[in-house]
């Protein structure tokens, strides 16, 4: 988990298990849950650790993180 709350400030995508990608900032994260996180419409958004199948940071060149 402190690998994830390195990241909290920064764009991200999240891909679902389902094959969708989501983006925005990364808020927050609960560790035995999930994490938070703002889109583009300034929505907030849960995301559970069960559904995501990956972590990306967005810029010039993607990196997983999770």
């Amino acid at each position: 988990m402190p690998n994830l709350m390195r990241h909290v400030g920064r764009q991200v995508e999240v891909v679902g298990r389902d094959g969708r990608v989501h983006r925005g900032v990364m808020e927050g994260v609960d560790p035995p849950r999930g994490m938070f996180m703002r889109d583009g419409f300034g929505r907030r958004r849960f995301f559970s650790f069960a559904f995501i199948a990956a972590i990306f940071i967005s810029g010039r060149r993607r990196r997983r993180i999770f």
